[in-house]
């Protein structure tokens, strides 16, 4: 019979991340509380590592954890997207131009490569569907 909590070390290796990463997530998504034993350790539902690995994933597509809480939130993101890739596309400013920056930009020191670019554009096409899609009641 499997635990019903298991503990961060278990929760982190099932997710395949690092504790340290999923104490970092419970500081910008307080909605990840823990239960906490006498010795103050961490102890996580099993429901729990269902949205946990959503997290991760919105992660490994680009997303920050502050863009992860928004979705779990509100089901979808407010604030525009940073599209540019390095591939010379003027993208439409939105809003009022940024001022301009005082030390010079500089070059790239990689161009990215077409197989991590077209990764890079399934991952944004997976998150396009999924926000798409209405969110899923509890």
């Amino acid at each position: 019979m499997e635990p019903v909590w298991i503990k961060i070390g278990e929760a982190a290796r099932r997710l395949g991340v690092n504790p340290k990463e999923i104490r970092y997530w419970e500081q910008i998504i307080p909605e990840i509380q823990p239960r906490r034993s006498l010795g103050n350790l961490r102890y996580y539902h099993v429901d729990e590592l269902e949205r946990l690995e959503q997290i991760r994933n919105w992660l490994e597509e680009g997303l920050t954890v502050a863009d992860c809480r928004q979705l779990l939130l509100t089901g979808q993101l407010t604030r525009a997207l940073d599209l540019d890739l390095g591939l010379g596309l003027e993208l439409e400013p939105q809003g009022r131009p940024k001022p301009a920056p005082k030390k010079p930009a500089k070059p790239a020191k990689k161009a990215i490569g077409r197989r991590r670019l077209a990764r890079l554009a399934t991952a944004l096409k997976k998150l396009a569907a999924q926000l798409e899609q209405p969110p899923k009641s509890r």
